[in-house]
């Protein structure tokens, strides 16, 4: 059995992290758990009754940060027993307060992992002396794919906590006044939806498809506009949006907070944006090589490296 952690299913980048990482697994059967805070003792407590012939599996999303310490924290005598692997985890590191959780935890169960593939490579430089193979994107670029339907809209995935509430105001003011002067509909969203809701999760992505232009201060709304094939600008409160940027040969299209002022010039500069066609389907095809390797590790007996 498969025993697949994640935080939740109320914001829709962790659910498609991990519906990116079981569609590639099928049809092994999947167990769900959440490690978000009010879930964690309940987890735990499932996953100390598993066995060696299970598997646990735990990612995608942001779980190297603070809040998820107390998952961290119960996981780490089971390390010592388990087999499990981490699958498209990654750092979060705001830059408005600190949000890394202690290293020596994250570096010790790191270890343990029977693999450990991180989602980008500011996680992997965090995690150098572990000598992680090669970053793989997130699995959410597995979940998605590209769509039609775009509409002349601006859609604009906020995040308050990441960017402050100066900046976030005046983000909302200048994305809503660019898409009137250029005859485009507004619309706005968070990414969180009522956990579980498979409608909600599809109205969502619709509502990204239908966007021509995306401006987000969250990392999936970057991935999700990608895998789509939508031009994205991010204005970035956390590293981890440069490092994903970067990564896909975008960098130059992430705004610093100090830099809010040029926000309507870069969004009228979107249509120029490359579609990065080749750093996609690499992250499709390397996600889906991750998997091959998981299934070496569902056989009896067998590890990685294994014969």
């Amino acid at each position: 059995m498969i025993h697949h952690v994640y935080a939740n299913q109320s914001n829709i980048g962790d659910w498609l992290s991990a519906r990116g990482i079981q569609s590639l697994l099928a049809p092994w059967p999947v167990q769900e758990h959440f490690c978000d805070e009010p879930f964690v003792a309940h987890t735990l407590a499932a996953l100390a009754a598993t066995g060696p012939e299970d598997l646990i599996i735990i990612g995608g999303g942001g779980l190297f940060m603070d809040y998820f310490a107390p998952f961290w924290k119960g996981f780490r005598p089971m390390a010592a027993r388990a087999r499990f692997c981490l699958w498209g985890v990654g750092y979060c590191d705001m830059k408005r307060e600190p949000t890394r959780p202690p290293r020596k935890l994250i570096t010790e169960i790191v270890r343990r992992s029977q693999l450990c593939v991180v989602r980008d490579e500011l996680t992997g430089a965090r995690l150098r002396a572990c000598r992680l193979p090669p970053s793989v994107p997130c699995p959410t670029m597995n979940a998605v794919t590209p769509q039609g339907g775009a509409q002349r809209r601006l859609l604009h995935v906020d995040h308050y906590d990441n960017v402050g509430p100066r900046i976030y105001e005046r983000m909302v003011a200048m994305a809503e006044e660019f898409a009137a002067q250029t005859g485009r509909s507004y619309r706005q969203t968070n990414n969180l939806i009522s956990a579980g809701n498979r409608a909600a999760l599809k109205a969502a992505l619709a509502l990204y498809a239908s966007a021509d232009r995306i401006l987000t201060s969250r990392l999936h709304g970057c991935i999700i506009a990608l895998a789509l094939g939508r031009p994205v600008l991010a204005v970035s409160g956390d590293r981890k949006m440069e490092s994903f940027m970067r990564a896909a040969g975008l960098g130059e299209w992430v705004c610093d907070l100090d830099e809010i002022d040029a926000l309507p010039e870069r969004l009228a500069a979107l249509g120029t944006q490359p579609v990065p066609t080749a750093f996609i389907e690499q992250a499709r095809q390397r996600n889906r090589a991750v998997a091959d390797q998981i299934r070496q590790l569902l056989r009896p007996g067998q590890a990685i490296g294994a014969p």
